[in-house]
Protein backbone atom coordinates (compact mmCIF):
# COMPACT_ATOMS: atom_id res chain seq x y z
CA UNK A 1 0.00 0.00 0.00
CA UNK A 2 2.35 2.57 0.82
CA UNK A 3 1.57 5.85 2.27
CA UNK A 4 0.40 8.84 0.26
CA UNK A 5 2.65 11.39 0.58
CA UNK A 6 3.23 12.33 -2.95
CA UNK A 7 1.09 15.74 -2.81
CA UNK A 8 3.28 17.15 0.30
CA UNK A 9 6.68 16.24 -0.89
CA UNK A 10 8.98 18.11 -3.22
CA UNK A 11 10.85 15.99 -5.10
CA UNK A 12 14.03 17.17 -7.49
CA UNK A 13 15.17 15.97 -10.71
CA UNK A 14 18.16 14.30 -10.80
CA UNK A 15 20.38 13.17 -13.81
CA UNK A 16 21.66 9.49 -13.80
CA UNK A 17 25.42 11.05 -14.09
CA UNK A 18 24.56 12.56 -10.67
CA UNK A 19 24.25 9.20 -9.09
CA UNK A 20 27.42 7.97 -10.62
CA UNK A 21 29.83 6.81 -7.75
CA UNK A 22 26.88 6.23 -5.61
CA UNK A 23 26.23 3.38 -3.14
CA UNK A 24 22.08 2.87 -3.37
CA UNK A 25 19.76 0.96 -0.93
CA UNK A 26 17.17 -0.72 -2.91
CA UNK A 27 13.87 -1.67 -1.07
CA UNK A 28 13.78 -5.61 -3.05
CA UNK A 29 9.84 -6.06 -2.63
CA UNK A 30 9.17 -2.87 -4.09
CA UNK A 31 11.95 -3.65 -7.06
CA UNK A 32 10.73 -7.23 -7.44
CA UNK A 33 7.04 -6.78 -7.51
CA UNK A 34 7.68 -4.21 -10.75
CA UNK A 35 9.72 -6.60 -12.37
CA UNK A 36 7.13 -9.46 -11.67
CA UNK A 37 4.28 -7.98 -12.89
CA UNK A 38 5.79 -8.16 -16.35
CA UNK A 39 3.84 -9.18 -18.71
CA UNK A 40 3.39 -10.26 -22.27
CA UNK A 41 0.37 -8.38 -24.34
CA UNK A 42 -1.69 -9.34 -27.33
CA UNK A 43 -1.73 -7.67 -30.06
CA UNK A 44 -4.81 -5.89 -29.44
CA UNK A 45 -3.50 -4.63 -26.10
CA UNK A 46 -4.73 -7.31 -23.69
CA UNK A 47 -3.02 -9.41 -21.11
CA UNK A 48 -1.23 -12.41 -22.21
CA UNK A 49 -0.27 -13.46 -18.68
CA UNK A 50 2.52 -13.68 -17.17
CA UNK A 51 5.55 -15.01 -18.72
CA UNK A 52 6.12 -19.26 -17.05
CA UNK A 53 8.92 -21.18 -18.11
CA UNK A 54 8.27 -25.43 -18.56
CA UNK A 55 8.11 -25.65 -15.13
CA UNK A 56 5.20 -23.43 -14.99
CA UNK A 57 7.01 -20.99 -12.68
CA UNK A 58 7.08 -16.92 -13.96
CA UNK A 59 10.48 -15.92 -14.76
CA UNK A 60 10.19 -12.16 -15.43
CA UNK A 61 11.50 -11.34 -12.31
CA UNK A 62 15.14 -13.31 -12.94
CA UNK A 63 15.57 -11.68 -16.42
CA UNK A 64 14.28 -8.74 -14.53
CA UNK A 65 16.99 -8.24 -11.72
CA UNK A 66 19.98 -9.52 -14.53
CA UNK A 67 18.58 -6.48 -16.75
CA UNK A 68 18.18 -4.15 -13.71
CA UNK A 69 21.46 -5.22 -11.80
CA UNK A 70 23.58 -4.45 -15.70
CA UNK A 71 21.79 -1.26 -15.36
CA UNK A 72 23.34 -0.26 -12.13
CA UNK A 73 26.64 -1.13 -13.02
CA UNK A 74 26.21 0.78 -15.88
CA UNK A 75 25.17 3.92 -14.61
CA UNK A 76 28.72 3.33 -11.82
CA UNK A 77 26.16 3.02 -9.08
CA UNK A 78 26.91 -0.18 -6.02
CA UNK A 79 23.08 -1.68 -5.06
CA UNK A 80 22.54 -3.34 -2.11
CA UNK A 81 19.11 -5.40 -1.76
CA UNK A 82 16.90 -5.27 1.29
CA UNK A 83 14.35 -7.90 2.13
CA UNK A 84 11.59 -7.63 4.65
CA UNK A 85 11.84 -9.95 7.78
CA UNK A 86 9.02 -10.49 9.98
CA UNK A 87 5.92 -8.91 9.76
CA UNK A 88 4.76 -6.33 12.31
CA UNK A 89 1.23 -7.69 14.07
CA UNK A 90 -0.73 -4.67 12.82
CA UNK A 91 0.01 -6.21 9.26
CA UNK A 92 -2.58 -9.07 10.67
CA UNK A 93 -0.49 -11.34 8.82
CA UNK A 94 1.57 -14.29 10.48
CA UNK A 95 4.82 -14.88 9.48
CA UNK A 96 5.39 -18.27 10.68
CA UNK A 97 1.93 -19.88 9.17
CA UNK A 98 3.17 -18.55 5.75
CA UNK A 99 6.84 -19.73 6.21
CA UNK A 100 4.99 -23.21 6.99
CA UNK A 101 2.77 -22.91 4.67
CA UNK A 102 5.06 -22.08 1.73
CA UNK A 103 7.46 -24.81 2.42
CA UNK A 104 4.34 -27.58 2.54
CA UNK A 105 3.28 -25.95 -0.68
CA UNK A 106 6.99 -25.93 -2.44
CA UNK A 107 7.49 -29.84 -1.37
CA UNK A 108 3.72 -30.26 -3.02
CA UNK A 109 4.61 -28.71 -6.04
CA UNK A 110 8.40 -30.70 -6.94
CA UNK A 111 6.79 -33.72 -6.72
CA UNK A 112 3.31 -32.98 -8.61
CA UNK A 113 5.92 -31.63 -11.07
CA UNK A 114 8.22 -34.87 -10.57
CA UNK A 115 5.00 -36.97 -11.54
CA UNK A 116 4.52 -35.02 -15.34
CA UNK A 117 1.09 -33.18 -14.57
CA UNK A 118 2.19 -29.86 -15.65
CA UNK A 119 -1.59 -28.49 -14.99
CA UNK A 120 -1.70 -29.44 -11.27
CA UNK A 121 1.77 -28.25 -10.82
CA UNK A 122 1.14 -24.58 -12.59
CA UNK A 123 -1.59 -23.92 -10.40
CA UNK A 124 0.28 -24.69 -7.15
CA UNK A 125 3.18 -22.41 -8.75
CA UNK A 126 0.86 -20.03 -8.85
CA UNK A 127 -1.09 -19.64 -5.62
CA UNK A 128 -0.81 -17.28 -2.64
CA UNK A 129 1.23 -19.50 -0.87
CA UNK A 130 4.19 -21.00 -2.89
CA UNK A 131 4.32 -18.03 -5.49
CA UNK A 132 5.82 -14.75 -3.53
CA UNK A 133 7.72 -16.50 -1.37
CA UNK A 134 9.26 -18.10 -4.35
CA UNK A 135 10.21 -15.28 -6.40
CA UNK A 136 11.90 -13.68 -3.29
CA UNK A 137 14.02 -16.80 -2.61
CA UNK A 138 15.25 -16.97 -5.96
CA UNK A 139 15.99 -13.36 -6.19
CA UNK A 140 17.97 -13.77 -3.26
CA UNK A 141 19.60 -17.15 -4.96
CA UNK A 142 20.24 -15.13 -7.80
CA UNK A 143 21.65 -11.59 -6.42
CA UNK A 144 24.31 -14.16 -4.74
CA UNK A 145 25.31 -15.66 -7.81
CA UNK A 146 25.76 -12.41 -8.95
CA UNK A 147 27.94 -10.97 -6.40
CA UNK A 148 25.44 -8.36 -5.29
CA UNK A 149 25.19 -7.96 -1.26
CA UNK A 150 21.62 -8.20 0.21
CA UNK A 151 20.51 -7.80 3.95
CA UNK A 152 17.29 -9.54 5.26
CA UNK A 153 15.88 -7.36 7.93
CA UNK A 154 14.27 -7.95 11.18
CA UNK A 155 10.86 -6.49 9.89
CA UNK A 156 10.57 -4.04 6.74
CA UNK A 157 12.86 -3.78 3.98
CA UNK A 158 12.25 -0.03 3.99
CA UNK A 159 13.28 0.69 7.48
CA UNK A 160 16.42 -1.46 6.85
CA UNK A 161 17.17 0.96 3.77
CA UNK A 162 16.25 4.13 5.79
CA UNK A 163 18.89 2.78 8.19
CA UNK A 164 22.25 2.19 5.63
CA UNK A 165 21.27 5.93 4.87
CA UNK A 166 21.59 6.88 8.30
CA UNK A 167 24.73 5.36 8.75
CA UNK A 168 26.04 6.62 5.49
CA UNK A 169 26.50 2.95 4.02
CA UNK A 170 24.41 4.21 0.93
CA UNK A 171 24.10 7.26 -0.01
CA UNK A 172 19.85 6.83 -1.12
CA UNK A 173 17.35 4.88 -0.89
CA UNK A 174 15.62 3.30 -3.74
CA UNK A 175 12.02 2.82 -3.74
CA UNK A 176 8.90 4.03 -5.31
CA UNK A 177 7.27 4.16 -1.74
CA UNK A 178 7.08 7.37 0.04
CA UNK A 179 7.39 4.87 3.73
CA UNK A 180 10.77 5.36 3.91
CA UNK A 181 10.48 9.71 4.60
CA UNK A 182 8.65 7.95 7.71
CA UNK A 183 11.51 5.72 8.80
CA UNK A 184 13.48 8.80 8.51
CA UNK A 185 15.88 8.67 5.18
CA UNK A 186 17.60 11.43 4.74
CA UNK A 187 17.88 10.77 0.92
CA UNK A 188 15.63 8.89 -1.38
CA UNK A 189 15.71 8.76 -5.40
CA UNK A 190 12.67 7.53 -7.35
CA UNK A 191 11.85 6.39 -10.99
CA UNK A 192 15.50 4.59 -11.62
CA UNK A 193 14.32 2.89 -14.41
CA UNK A 194 16.43 2.52 -17.88
CA UNK A 195 13.15 2.96 -20.43
CA UNK A 196 12.39 6.12 -18.14
CA UNK A 197 8.87 4.70 -18.29
CA UNK A 198 6.62 2.95 -15.32
CA UNK A 199 3.17 0.99 -15.14
CA UNK A 200 0.23 2.69 -14.23
CA UNK A 201 -1.06 0.56 -11.37
CA UNK A 202 -3.88 -1.62 -12.26
CA UNK A 203 -3.66 -0.71 -15.82
CA UNK A 204 -1.80 -1.93 -19.04
CA UNK A 205 -0.64 0.96 -19.90
CA UNK A 206 2.83 2.93 -19.43
CA UNK A 207 3.56 6.68 -18.21
CA UNK A 208 7.04 9.00 -18.94
CA UNK A 209 9.17 9.16 -15.74
CA UNK A 210 11.98 10.95 -15.12
CA UNK A 211 14.76 10.25 -11.80
CA UNK A 212 13.82 12.45 -9.11
CA UNK A 213 15.66 12.70 -5.53
CA UNK A 214 13.68 13.24 -2.05
CA UNK A 215 15.33 15.19 0.47
CA UNK A 216 14.03 14.68 3.82
CA UNK A 217 15.33 17.71 6.19
CA UNK A 218 14.35 19.64 3.20
CA UNK A 219 10.72 18.88 2.76
CA UNK A 220 10.34 18.87 6.65
CA UNK A 221 11.28 22.28 7.04
CA UNK A 222 9.51 23.72 3.70
CA UNK A 223 6.34 21.65 5.65
CA UNK A 224 7.48 23.62 8.95
CA UNK A 225 6.89 20.27 10.83
CA UNK A 226 9.38 17.45 12.22
CA UNK A 227 10.21 13.58 11.95
CA UNK A 228 7.59 12.69 14.87
CA UNK A 229 5.11 14.82 13.24
CA UNK A 230 5.48 13.58 9.62
CA UNK A 231 4.95 10.16 11.51
CA UNK A 232 1.18 11.31 12.67
CA UNK A 233 0.33 12.70 9.31
CA UNK A 234 1.09 9.39 8.17
CA UNK A 235 -1.06 7.93 10.48
CA UNK A 236 -4.03 10.04 9.99
CA UNK A 237 -3.71 9.33 5.78
CA UNK A 238 -2.85 5.69 6.15
CA UNK A 239 -0.59 3.09 5.89
CA UNK A 240 0.71 -0.50 5.89
CA UNK A 241 0.21 -0.51 9.81
CA UNK A 242 -2.71 1.75 9.86
CA UNK A 243 -5.71 2.01 7.54
CA UNK A 244 -6.09 5.90 8.44
CA UNK A 245 -9.40 7.76 8.93
CA UNK A 246 -12.11 8.16 6.94
CA UNK A 247 -12.43 11.74 4.97
CA UNK A 248 -8.74 12.70 5.96
CA UNK A 249 -6.54 12.86 3.03
CA UNK A 250 -2.68 14.11 3.15
CA UNK A 251 -3.77 18.18 2.84
CA UNK A 252 -6.37 17.78 5.50
CA UNK A 253 -3.71 15.48 7.99
CA UNK A 254 -0.75 18.16 7.45
CA UNK A 255 -2.88 21.27 8.24
CA UNK A 256 -4.27 19.41 11.15
CA UNK A 257 -1.03 18.69 12.40
CA UNK A 258 0.67 21.81 12.13
CA UNK A 259 -2.06 23.56 13.53
CA UNK A 260 -2.44 21.03 16.28
CA UNK A 261 1.31 20.01 16.50
CA UNK A 262 0.42 16.44 17.66
CA UNK A 263 -1.96 13.33 16.84
CA UNK A 264 -3.66 13.35 20.26
CA UNK A 265 -4.51 17.10 20.02
CA UNK A 266 -5.69 16.02 16.65
CA UNK A 267 -7.98 13.97 18.25
CA UNK A 268 -9.12 16.24 20.50
CA UNK A 269 -10.03 19.24 18.40
CA UNK A 270 -11.28 17.17 15.55
CA UNK A 271 -13.16 14.42 17.30
CA UNK A 272 -16.80 15.80 16.27
CA UNK A 273 -15.92 15.93 13.06
CA UNK A 274 -14.15 12.75 12.57
CA UNK A 275 -14.29 9.26 13.48
CA UNK A 276 -11.25 8.22 15.78
CA UNK A 277 -12.40 5.38 17.15
CA UNK A 278 -10.10 2.52 15.40
CA UNK A 279 -7.50 4.87 16.39
CA UNK A 280 -6.50 3.51 19.87
CA UNK A 281 -3.82 5.21 22.03
CA UNK A 282 -2.35 1.96 22.00
CA UNK A 283 -2.30 2.04 18.12
CA UNK A 284 -0.60 5.84 17.53
CA UNK A 285 1.99 4.29 20.67
CA UNK A 286 2.33 1.33 18.19
CA UNK A 287 3.06 2.67 15.08
CA UNK A 288 4.94 5.41 16.28
CA UNK A 289 7.32 2.55 17.25
CA UNK A 290 7.29 1.07 14.11
CA UNK A 291 8.54 4.11 12.27
CA UNK A 292 10.58 6.11 14.91
CA UNK A 293 12.34 3.16 16.48
CA UNK A 294 12.32 0.59 13.55
CA UNK A 295 14.42 -3.09 14.16
CA UNK A 296 17.23 -2.87 12.42
CA UNK A 297 20.39 -4.17 11.72
CA UNK A 298 23.15 -1.38 12.56
CA UNK A 299 25.95 -4.05 11.72
CA UNK A 300 27.14 -4.52 8.72
CA UNK A 301 30.43 -7.38 8.09
CA UNK A 302 29.42 -8.73 5.19
CA UNK A 303 28.11 -6.51 2.72
CA UNK A 304 30.45 -6.21 -0.38
CA UNK A 305 30.09 -6.62 -4.26
CA UNK A 306 32.02 -9.30 -6.39
CA UNK A 307 32.36 -10.79 -9.80
CA UNK A 308 29.34 -12.80 -10.46
CA UNK A 309 29.17 -16.43 -10.35
CA UNK A 310 29.09 -17.97 -14.25
CA UNK A 311 28.37 -21.33 -12.78
CA UNK A 312 25.78 -20.85 -10.15
CA UNK A 313 23.96 -17.96 -12.69
CA UNK A 314 24.05 -20.52 -15.45
CA UNK A 315 22.56 -23.14 -13.16
CA UNK A 316 19.89 -20.96 -11.49
CA UNK A 317 18.48 -19.70 -14.75
CA UNK A 318 19.32 -22.13 -17.48
CA UNK A 319 19.17 -25.57 -15.61
CA UNK A 320 16.71 -25.03 -13.12
CA UNK A 321 14.28 -22.14 -14.96
CA UNK A 322 15.44 -22.86 -18.43
CA UNK A 323 16.26 -19.65 -19.76
CA UNK A 324 18.04 -19.01 -22.91
CA UNK A 325 21.46 -19.91 -22.68
CA UNK A 326 22.83 -17.77 -24.93
CA UNK A 327 20.94 -14.72 -23.63
CA UNK A 328 21.83 -15.49 -20.84
CA UNK A 329 25.75 -15.41 -21.26
CA UNK A 330 25.34 -12.60 -23.12
CA UNK A 331 23.79 -10.28 -20.52
CA UNK A 332 26.68 -11.89 -18.29
CA UNK A 333 29.38 -10.79 -20.16
CA UNK A 334 27.96 -6.98 -20.49
CA UNK A 335 27.85 -7.71 -16.96
CA UNK A 336 30.86 -8.45 -15.86
CA UNK A 337 32.23 -5.33 -18.42
CA UNK A 338 30.07 -3.22 -16.39
CA UNK A 339 31.05 -4.39 -13.01
CA UNK A 340 34.73 -3.53 -14.18
CA UNK A 341 33.61 -0.18 -15.05
CA UNK A 342 31.72 0.76 -12.12
CA UNK A 343 34.45 -0.95 -9.78
CA UNK A 344 37.42 1.16 -11.53
CA UNK A 345 35.11 4.45 -10.83
CA UNK A 346 34.58 3.93 -7.39
CA UNK A 347 38.49 3.08 -6.72
CA UNK A 348 39.36 6.43 -8.21
CA UNK A 349 36.79 7.85 -5.85
CA UNK A 350 39.06 6.67 -3.05
CA UNK A 351 42.06 9.56 -3.46
CA UNK A 352 38.58 12.19 -2.32
CA UNK A 353 38.01 10.88 1.42
CA UNK A 354 34.35 12.87 1.53
CA UNK A 355 33.79 10.93 -1.13
CA UNK A 356 34.16 7.61 0.22
CA UNK A 357 31.61 5.59 1.96
CA UNK A 358 32.20 3.03 4.40
CA UNK A 359 31.69 0.23 2.12
CA UNK A 360 34.34 1.12 -0.32
CA UNK A 361 37.03 -0.81 0.69
CA UNK A 362 34.45 -4.07 0.19
CA UNK A 363 34.66 -4.18 -3.37
CA UNK A 364 36.43 -7.32 -4.81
Amino acid sequence: MGVKLQELIVRNKIEFSELAGKILAIDAPNVIMSLFNFARKNPDGSRAGLILDRTQRPISHLYGLLYRINFYYSKKVFPIFCFDGLDSELKKLKTKDRLNDFIFTKNLYESTLRSGNRESAKIIALSKEYLWPNIIEESKQLLGALGIPYISSPASAESQCAQLVKDRIAHYSNSQDFDSLLFGCPRQVQNLSKSLRRKVQGRWKYQKVVPVVINLKENLKRLGIDQFQLVDVGILIGNDYFSGIRKIGPKHAYKFVKNYKSLEEVIRQEKNNYDFSSLSREIIAKVRKIFLLPEVITQYPNLNWSLPNEHHTLSLLCEEHYLNRERVQNNLAKLLVNFGKCRDYFEKQKTNPRAVQKTLDQVS
